[in-house]
């Protein structure tokens, strides 16, 4: 692979996960494009806005997205989802209510959109910890910005729920509540700031802001760490790296 091909994949929205080789990343961008053409597709304009603001916030612009409207397997609170298949090709799905645009007037369609394709771009990283913080940071609230990453995992609020109904019957069940919200708010806290300092760092050694936050969204959890510890990167012999290196650091 060229160097100018492994570029136009990039700002496409195709990065190469941790540890992922060439073959593999150009085998999962083959059938991520075949899905695309077989499966069904959002019309061009409702991704216009999301293109526009992902280029902005990441550098890229989301290519071959397979996305579905449909209610199944959502969780109440949930409006979207992105599933990840096993050759790490993703599926957006979007709940039938976004087909006008929007869902109960709290969520645009846009947003979501914006919000998933960022799962969907890092779908060869298995990287939960700042996940969620990359996909919120592309909201237009500021509330959603700090408070929507402090759900990390499907299964927290269903153990959140159950302790309310414990407490119900005991006061074991809201001590329980309270102890999962106060864990829950200082993990939102502490990551923030890993993120922040991180960020600061490469802001620092790149004297530029985008390619910074460009560079953060394609490092692992543990290099983000690192970063936020003052520790810098020499990188590796990766295609992940090599990216990095080509597109953010000439």
């Amino acid at each position: 692979m060229t160097d100018d091909e492994l570029l136009d994949l990039n700002a496409r929205g195709f990065i190469p996960g941790p540890g992922e080789s060439e073959e593999q990343f150009t085998t999962r961008v083959a059938a991520a494009r075949l899905a695309s053409l077989e499966g069904e597709a959002l019309p061009r304009a409702h991704w216009e806005w999301v293109s526009l603001h992902l280029k902005e916030l990441f550098h890229f612009k989301p290519e071959s997205l397979s996305a579905v409207y449909s209610n199944q397997k959502l969780a109440p609170w949930q409006g979207a989802a992105c599933w990840i298949g096993e050759d790490r090709v993703p599926l957006l799905q979007l709940r039938e209510g976004f087909r006008k645009g929007s869902y109960l007037r709290l969520y645009s369609r846009g947003e979501i959109l914006a919000h998933e394709a960022v799962h969907a771009a890092r779908a060869a990283f298995d990287e939960m910890k700042y996940e969620e913080f990359f996909a919120y940071s592309t909201s237009g609230q500021k509330w959603r910005r700090i408070f929507g990453p402090i759900l990390q995992r499907t299964w927290e609020p269903w153990l959140f729920f159950a302790t309310l109904c414990l407490g119900l019957f005991s006061e074991i069940g809201w001590i329980l509540s309270a102890c999962l919200m106060a864990a829950g708010f200082w993990r939102l806290i502490r990551r923030h700031l890993q993120l922040s300092k991180a960020f600061n760092s490469l802001r620092g050694r790149l004297k530029n802001t985008e390619r910074a936050r460009a560079v953060l969204f394609r490092l692992t959890d543990r290099e983000i760490w690192a970063l936020s510890k003052g520790m810098w990167l020499e990188g590796d012999e990766t295609l992940r790296w090599r990216l990095i290196r080509l597109a953010y650091f000439r």
